[in-house]
């Protein structure tokens, strides 16, 4: 009886030693810029299928209809297209972007448009504004807000967009200086890598594939060494992480 009772009383006491020491949830300060976390993006993929899976980077490729509706490539196209036959609305991207929410962590939505036309640019905005307006941010520069300060809400990149309604929505073009979009052999074989090196430490860097988006012999992991943040290849990451302190 005693042997039990000694027995109880150890059980008891290492249960007290794991939730003390062990399973005790740990404090945490606040995260970082958004620019001292790498995130893995999706591009040509369903957006319910890739947010479901936890990405939070989605590309799309936006072209326009006979209606000057904007439409988005399921896959990709040569250089030079300004239309696309297989394809998702615009709009319904939109409304599976709120599956994205709620979240600590921010949404990024890459646009890359394949026209100039200001009606169907105008309208991306349209759709914007009306189906995810409460999760848009509406300031440009967020490169290095606090990560934290970002929860919830849905960071819009795009390159130029200039004289149309969407650019009032851009929060980092690649058309300015504060973020950049490459190819992967362009991050690959930078002719600087010292320089790309130092420009993400305070900027963004996003890695797309090719043109041909040929997948084979493609290493996420020597673009995250030259510190590039957003990169639209399977790395294996989940959600936003941490860059080492040597390239923040």
């Amino acid at each position: 009886m005693k042997a039990l009772l000694v027995a109880i009383l150890l059980a008891i006491l290492g249960y007290v030693i794991w939730i003390e020491f062990v399973d005790e949830p740990k404090l945490t300060g606040p995260r970082k810029r958004l620019c001292d976390y790498y995130v893995t993006g999706s591009v040509f993929e369903e957006p319910a299928a890739a947010i479901a899976r936890g990405v939070r980077l989605l590309e799309v490729h936006v072209y326009s209809d006979e209606s000057d509706q904007p439409i988005v490539a399921k896959k990709p196209l040569n250089e030079g297209y300004d239309y696309t036959y297989d394809n998702w609305t615009f709009e319904s991207v939109c409304v599976q972007l709120n599956d994205a929410f709620p979240s600590p962590d921010p949404m990024i939505l890459s646009i890359v448009p394949h026209t100039t036309k200001g009606t169907t640019l105008n309208r991306i905005a349209y759709h914007l504004k009306t189906t995810v307006r409460k999760h848009l941010i509406g300031t440009r520069d967020v490169h290095s807000a606090p990560l934290d300060s970002l929860a919830g809400k849905l960071i819009i990149v795009s390159g130029s967009t200039q004289g149309s309604e969407l650019d009032e929505l851009v929060n980092l073009s690649w058309s300015e200086s504060k973020l950049r979009r490459l190819t992967y052999q362009q991050a690959i074989h930078s002719r600087d890598q010292k320089e790309l090196v130092a420009f993400n430490r305070n900027a963004i860097s996003m890695v797309a594939p090719d043109t041909s988006f040929k997948k084979s012999g493609v290493n996420p992991e020597t673009i995250a060494a030259y510190g590039c943040q957003w990169i639209l290849f399977d790395t294996g990451r989940k959600g936003f992480v941490e860059k080492p302190a040597g390239l923040q």
